[in-house]
């Protein structure tokens, strides 16, 4: 199985996580606009909504992440890709998704200590007194799905050096309507 059929499989299964994360941040920021409305018109603030924005963002945050590394929409720069021949091109861009691999994976160490903590401290929102583990638990295994995610890309990224394979249009989606 190529790798490419493989990156598109994880794309299928991130988007419905993306999705529930898009879903998400939609209530935080109508929830925001309420305690907005609740501040200035009632002078009194949602209780404790502070500690919800404190354990929600996170999770949701690390939903879009395996999508868009899946969908290769993470920030690159490819003029010196472009202005290069294809494989010293390709050798930039896999330079650029081992930076990117390197990067996940040590966001993604950082916050399962982080998590680990949380949890052997039992530790709890300010207000409200939730577990905030449980989120940052979560946080955690949405990182490590990035982590398969960017190695598929990497290897192809390889495999399209090794071939000589240009660098292929950022906005392929342009050329086709035209």
């Amino acid at each position: 199985m190529q790798s490419t059929s493989l990156i598109t499989r994880w794309l299928a299964r991130s988007e419905l996580i993306a999705a529930i994360g898009l879903v998400g941040l939609l209530a935080l920021s109508v929830a925001t606009i309420a305690d907005v409305v609740m501040r200035t018109v009632f002078n009194s603030p949602i209780y404790g909504f502070s500690d919800l924005i404190e354990i929600v963002t996170p999770p949701i945050v690390a939903s879009c992440l395996p999508v868009a590394l899946a969908a290769r929409q993470n920030i690159t720069i490819r003029f010196l890709g472009r202005a290069l021949p294809p494989r010293p091109g390709q050798a930039v861009e896999l330079l650029g998704q081992v930076a990117v691999l390197l990067f996940i994976l040590g966001v993604t160490w950082r916050v399962a200590v982080y998590s680990w903590e949380m949890f052997a401290n039992q530790q709890v929102t300010w207000l409200l007194g939730i577990p905030t583990w449980p989120f940052w638990l979560l946080t955690s295994l949405l990182l490590v799905l990035c982590l398969p995610i960017q190695c598929l890309v990497t290897a192809e990224t390889f495999a399209n050096m090794r071939r000589g394979q240009p660098l292929e249009d950022e906005h392929p989606e342009l050329e086709e309507g035209i």
